[in-house]
């Protein structure tokens, strides 16, 4: 798509041209009156200049455009003047069809893009939060089409990341229906403003029901609103920043370990869920069966049933039953080869 740089450059090129010209035409004409006796003011030979480029013909206003040199001279100029004009013309007409065209194919193969696409999740926002969160769901292979107003903003990170992406309100129906919100696993509400993230939510909830919805809220009294509205769950990024710091000062070592396993170049380690599918191979089996640690390199740190309840470094025996919720620690390539074995039926 068009950039506004590039429009610009596109004009200073132009006005560049027209000033060269514009200067050639009125020293000119002032220099061959003075030489060849046929003197005219600086005024008069600009305002030659102007009407000989735009071939307005109000007649020759200064002596020397009288003669055979002044009349050749005006010729060169009209013919250069207005070539560079038609040249300019052109070019920016092509400029800006072949932008118009680079526009709708992208739209047209984003939306090809985003048609085959289900169970992904549909971030609303990318700035600094936004961003963040971008990254880190294409980081742990999670589908993801990005959403915001900025098309410079959300143009540059999806491009960046090879990720289908709008430029739009999020807000609005028509914007969320074309990220595919019904077939969305996930929506996250990054969005700078409170009631933007609120209004967000409420649309959001309407057109899927079933989606996970987590919303970002700047103030702690609009909690218990988002939630109402339909939001599962509302993060504070100023509490998370103040628990973050407060956590370097009393368990420096803790976090040490977290930071560097997010850093981690080689491999990307991240602590993840693993749903047992109720028809899966594994079901029925105990958990020191799986040889997770030896056969993945994971480690296993709690297990979740129907319930909601977690329970800790859970026993080798735990036999394992449909539905259940494990809660690993790995490389994410090699949790989900683990994932698509528990949730194959």
């Amino acid at each position: 798509m068009i950039g506004v740089e590039q429009i610009l450059k596109q004009f200073m090129r132009v006005g560049k041209a027209l000033i060269i010209f514009i200067l050639v035409g009125t020293l000119g004409y002032f220099l061959l009156g003075y030489l060849l006796g046929k003197p005219a003011s600086l005024l008069d030979c600009f305002y030659m200049t102007i009407i000989t480029l735009s071939t307005v013909g109000y007649g020759e206003i200064v002596p020397i455009a009288q003669t055979e040199i002044g009349r050749l001279f005006s010729t060169l100029l009209i013919l250069g003047g207005v070539g560079v004009l038609f040249y300019a013309l052109t070019n920016f007409s092509i400029f800006l069809f072949e932008g118009i065209l680079q526009g709708a194919w992208e739209r047209w193969r984003m939306e090809k893009e985003i048609a085959k696409m289900s169970n992904h999740y549909i971030v609303c926002g990318t700035g600094r939060v936004g961003e963040v969160i971008v990254r880190e769901l294409v980081l742990t292979h999670r589908q993801v089409v990005a959403i915001d107003q900025d098309a410079e903003k959300v143009t540059a990170i999806a491009r960046e990341l090879n990720i289908p992406f709008l430029i739009g309100n999020a807000t609005e129906e028509s914007v969320l229906i074309s990220a595919g919100i019904e077939r969305a696993s996930g929506l996250l509400a990054a969005l700078g403003n409170d009631h933007e993230n609120l209004f967000l939510v409420i649309t959001a909830r309407s057109l899927n029901p079933k989606l996970r919805i987590i919303a970002r809220g700047n103030h702690p009294s609009v909690i218990s609103k988002m939630l109402k509205a339909g939001a599962d769950e509302v993060v504070l990024p100023e509490t998370i920043g103040g628990l973050r710091m407060a956590s370097l000062m009393v368990r420096p070592a803790a976090v040490s370990f977290l930071d560097q396993m997010l850093r981690q170049q080689e491999t990307t380690l991240r602590v993840e869920e693993v749903s047992i599918h109720q028809s899966s191979s594994l079901v029925g089996k105990k958990l020191s069966e799986l040889n997770l640690p030896q056969r993945w390199n994971i480690l296993v740190l709690a297990y979740q049933k129907g319930d909601g309840n977690l329970t800790y470094n859970p026993a080798a025996d735990l036999e394992l039953v449909g539905g259940m919720k494990i809660i690993v620690m790995g490389d994410v390539s090699k949790i989900d080869e683990f994932r698509q074995l528990a949730e194959r039926s």
